[in-house]
């Protein structure tokens, strides 16, 4: 292809069969580089690479179509071996610096699943490269305004099989632009990256009608989606709450309209809407032990509108209470502040948690734990170590965790003391290359028989976190925790995972009552309660050790030490005089008492008046 026909139609590569009119062009510059811009669905591999590109318009704009040029980097002779199936296409805000997109929440505007491969057309061999041309139109125009600064990302989405190993499709090189763009490697780092890449924006020819938003009380809200749209097109408008405030509904003429933040509808005449809004507040929500249950309900919301909050406990637990003295697991209340509430769990009858917190850290197994009388031997390529380790946190997990000691696959293994019927535990797994969506695997024993196994599915994600269980009512006395069946994209070595919060049910065997219902220590209620100038704390201790007792207030946070001592076994008691470690006076309203010894933690309520 010669230069000067080549002139002539770099700057039609992306004109539109439709009416619509070019608003910005970054045209396919005639070489054969491609910027790799394509992933491994579900869960991605450590290869895949993301890219963003920005741009801005004069004057606001809808946005109807997007087009761009791209082909195959490991068969540029012709179609990739392995096609794309689907392209996702998205518009990100930017940063304040305008440097690169905002890849926090609330930064992408909008997300499209194209869900084909976007007209994939043959455009030509440029520089012995294969290029195709592609085309998307949006379900529902993008409202640009002018002078804003927004970034374009378009990815791949492609199958793998080895040796080409995909996925392998890139964007072209563009022209016009300021020379640079923007990518992630997955596994790797942000960079800001030489050559534009070639797509255009188009809008529609189309009539159009305007639509107006506006937010009430003002001030309370940003509105998006506002402006001309093509007739017969999806308006969509998103309304956003500031601090302090939630949305109420879409009201025009005074009528409401719509009570969803996001309101879409046919465009056909000129219509002016108000996104009203009321003050909100922000329910938080925590457990306390972390790992004992599971809350939903938390949000923001807005003044007199109904919470509910419901506790759920994790195998091994039942639900005692919530932080403002409220029993019931289901707790309904309308909003009218904001709040921090924690639901506290206890440990079901005959029930044991190992949380590894109380092992000696930095150490490989094998290891015993002993708690309320019960000794767990763990075995395996683990070792105990403070989460956040090589910046691992997986959700659930806190204190110590069990830490694979390298990258190739080792088996945990648990023996304990007595019979058990019930067993579970919190793991993570890392695919290191592999499918995660490989399964994890327990086995019981009795006495080196077979008790019983079950598996559970590890969902993608990054470093995705589940819960592993097995009950076997007539017994067992070990088990082996095993990721089986890995996926066929594994590497030699791997997969790994990790655990923590390890609960078992000890049987109902003659003798093991007693032994429970001795080793547990027990806290009573203080009395007197409520109380305003002083209040005695009641203890038994099953067995001399280590005794802690802490006051909390109900976000969680320490505010006095009572006992803090290694104390013979017997009754034990503590007064608190309503001040903190400071020496000052606490305010009025729902604390917590924390007993911990021998390996429990044992939680009362007291109220403290004016």
């Amino acid at each position: 292809m010669n230069r000067q026909l080549l002139s002539v139609l770099l700057p039609l590569l992306f004109a539109s069969a439709s009416d619509a009119a070019v608003v910005f062009n970054q045209p396919h510059n005639g070489a054969g580089t491609l910027h790799k811009s394509s992933w491994y669905p579900p869960d991605g591999l450590d290869g895949d690479i993301y890219c963003w590109d920005n741009f801005t318009l004069a004057s606001n704009t809808a946005i109807s179509e997007i087009h761009w040029r791209g082909g195959y980097e490991l068969h540029p002779s012709g179609s990739g071996q392995f096609p794309v199936a689907n392209f996702d296409v998205s518009i990100y805000r930017s940063i304040p610096a305008g440097t690169q997109p905002d890849l926090g929440a609330g930064g992408t505007l909008v997300h499209y699943i194209v869900g084909a491969n976007a007209g994939e057309t043959p455009a030509g061999s440029f520089g012995g490269v294969f290029m195709y041309d592609y085309a998307f139109t949006l379900p529902s125009p993008f409202q640009a305004a002018g002078g804003t600064n927004y970034w374009v990302q378009i990815e791949a989405s492609q199958g793998a099989a080895a040796p080409s190993f995909a996925p392998d499709w890139g964007l072209a090189v563009g022209t016009g632009g300021n020379n640079s763009h923007f990518r992630r490697v997955i596994g790797g780092t942000y960079q800001v990256i030489a050559n534009d890449l070639a797509f255009s924006l188009l809008t529609s020819g189309a009539p159009t009608v305007t639509i107006g938003a506006s937010e009430s009380p003002a001030g309370a809200g940003t509105i998006t989606g506002a402006g001309a749209y093509p007739i017969g097109s999806t308006a969509s408008l998103h309304a956003s709450a500031n601090a302090g405030w939630g949305f109420l509904n879409w009201t025009e003429a005074g009528t409401a309209v719509s009570a969803n933040a996001n309101y879409s509808f046919t465009a056909t005449v000129n219509r002016t809407l108000v996104a009203n809004f009321d003050a909100a507040y922000t329910i938080i929500t925590s457990s306390s032990p972390q790992y004992a249950g599971v809350i939903t309900g938390a949000g923001v919301y807005t003044r007199g509108s109904i919470v509910t909050l419901v506790a759920t406990p994790n195998r091994g637990f039942v639900f005692d209470s919530w932080s403002d003295a409220t029993t019931t697991p289901t707790y309904s209340f309308p909003a009218a502040s904001d709040l921090q509430i924690t639901a506290f769990f206890a440990s079901a009858p005959r029930a044991v948690t190992y949380d590894f917190d109380n092992a000696p850290v930095h150490t490989s197994l094998p290891i015993d734990l002993t708690v309320n009388g019960l000794t767990a031997h763990f075995t395996g390529g683990y070792s105990t170590q403070p989460v956040g380790t090589v910046g691992i946190s997986p959700a659930g997990f806190s204190g110590l965790y069990l830490f694979p000691n390298s990258v190739f696959q080792s088996d945990l293994g648990i023996s304990f003391s007595q019979v058990l019927t019930d067993f579970s535990i919190l793991y993570a797994v890392d695919e290191l290359a592999c499918d995660t969506s490989a399964r994890m695997r327990v086995t019981a024993y009795m006495n080196g028989a077979l008790a019983g196994t079950n598996t559970m599915v590890a969902v993608p994600g990054t470093y995705p976190s589940a819960t592993l269980s097995i009950v076997a009512p007539t017994g067992f006395n070990s088990v082996v925790v095993h990721w089986d069946a890995p996926g066929t994209l594994c590497q030699d070595y791997g997969p790994i995972f990790f655990a923590d919060n390890v609960t078992v049910t000890r049987a109902t065997t003659a003798g093991i009552g007693d032994l429970v219902s001795r080793g547990v220590p027990r806290l009573f209620s203080p009395a007197p309660n409520p109380f305003q100038q002083a209040t005695t704390i009641r203890f038994d201790l099953p067995q001399a050790g280590d005794v802690r007792l802490n006051v909390y207030d109900i976000a969680g946070r320490r505010v006095r030490t009572l006992v803090s001592e290694s104390s013979p076994a017997g009754s034990r008691s503590a007064t608190w005089n309503g001040v903190n470690d400071a020496g000052h006076r606490v305010s009025a309203g729902v604390y917590i008492l924390r007993l911990e010894s021998a390996g429990a933690r044992e939680h009362r309520r007291v109220l403290v008046l004016k």
